[in-house]
């Protein structure tokens, strides 16, 4: 056991309840309270399987970004923490609700009677994060700086750990439970409903004004990639989200971790709202597949003509059209317009898959299938194709070689 860490007695409202043969009780405490009470599993533990067995790892860049949220993130808020409370002497006070004017006409049971109360730590008790331990340590970090957020409130369920080895095994299989059976919100649900991310409050615009890009061409769709049952979309929500970040202007790179966290300001979401509209323009105007099917009824399924099973054309895959817009960002870079970009690639680059330079890169003839783990080659293949590549060509040769088992076509 390492050296005893103590805090100052505490005295928290609670409710206390039962679920399953786990008595729990849920408080709330302020940030000073929890960094002053709450420990790291292995500042309290010397042994190792504690510390593999009940929490993993904290990873000091999702710390990081919980810093960033609460310093920027006026309307912040929290889900409930969950606490492990063993030593010390915690003890547990109802008080028991009687008749009341207000509940007149209710019969109150046992339970309703003595729910409430409070919790009191007498400073020698061990307290660890069970579910929260990146958000303990954001809270923490964040105090060291902005002192000002001590006397916030965070919601806190504790729950008794006994350090047997029976203990143990409750509170990993609580762990496992916490983060198994509480499904993590999908990428694409917190597109639809951020508040704070400037690309998502972009790609929501871009799905609601850009003529051609409206729901049923840009579904709301789990993931990424484009499912094979799927006749009408260009691309789906996740791909259009990464689209923004791919064609964001370079002084919007710089910051795109802290647009994601926000809070969202409209110069920057226009910003990302303009260039992406500028990257469809252009397309529109340059790639005639693209202005068929976005010109027209989304009932007439005319993506299908163009994401075939046999291959079809590059930029109705969200890879494909994913490292277009990656090169075409990098020409920007380099002094074009996006016009001239975009009008330069679309009349270099082989935009059917079965091309031979796309062999093992994007598409994969044997099994008829993408390969997504290449963008950036593709991106690279796109470029020098268009004399824009920045390295010396041999290099680009190599790389093609080695992944795909083949000299580069000329």
């Amino acid at each position: 056991m390492k050296t005893k860490h103590s805090f100052s007695p505490i005295l928290l409202p609670a409710i206390r309840a039962k679920m399953g043969d786990r008595w729990y009780y849920t408080a709330t405490m302020t940030f000073g309270e929890l960094a002053a009470s709450v420990q790291r599993v292995d500042a309290i533990h010397e042994k190792a399987e504690l510390k593999t067995w009940i929490q993993r790892q904290l990873r000091p860049e999702r710390t990081q970004q919980i810093v960033d949220y609460l310093r920027s993130q006026k309307e912040r808020f929290f889900n409930a923490l969950v606490l492990g409370i063993y030593e010390g002497d915690p003890e547990w006070s109802s008080v028991a609700i009687h008749e009341n004017v207000k509940l007149k006409g209710h019969i109150l049971t046992e339970r309703e009677t003595n729910a409430f109360g409070f919790v009191s730590l007498s400073g020698e008790e061990s307290i660890f994060a069970i579910d929260g331990q990146h958000r303990v340590e954001g809270i923490r970090e964040a105090l060291a700086s902005e002192p000002s957020l001590k006397d916030e409130d965070q919601t806190v369920i504790f729950i008794a750990h006994k350090t047997t080895n029976k203990g143990r095994e409750r509170t990993r299989r609580l762990f496992s439970t916490l983060n198994g059976y509480a499904r993590p919100v999908q990428v694409s649900e917190l597109i639809a409903l951020s508040e704070d991310d400037a690309f998502a409050i972009a790609t929501r615009r871009i799905i609601d004004e850009y003529a051609g890009l409206n729901i049923q061409f840009v579904p709301l769709l789990p993931s990424v990639n484009i499912p094979a049952h799927e006749k009408t979309c260009i691309t789906t929500v996740v791909g259009l989200y990464l689209l923004t970040q791919y064609l964001a202007p370079p002084e919007i790179h710089k910051v795109i971790k802290k647009l994601k966290i926000g809070p969202a300001k409209k110069e920057n979401i226009d910003a990302v709202f303009d260039s992406a509209s500028q990257f469809w323009d252009a397309l529109k105007a340059n790639v005639a597949p693209i202005r068929e099917v976005l010109g027209s009824n989304p009932e007439n399924a005319l993506a299908s003509k163009y994401r075939r099973g046999d291959g079809g054309h590059i930029l109705f895959r969200t890879v494909g059209l994913a490292a277009f817009a990656r090169a075409t960002r990098t020409m920007m870079d380099n002094g074009q317009t996006v016009k001239q970009a975009v009008s330069a690639l679309a009349a270099k680059v082989p935009m059917e898959l079965d091309d031979e330079v796309w062999r093992e890169v994007l598409w994969r003839p044997a099994t008829k299938t993408m390969l997504h783990k290449y963008v950036r080659l593709a991106k690279n293949i796109m470029l020098y194709r268009v004399q824009a590549y920045p390295h010396p060509e041999e290099s680009l040769f190599k790389e093609y070689s080695r992944i795909t088992g083949r000299t580069y076509p000329k």
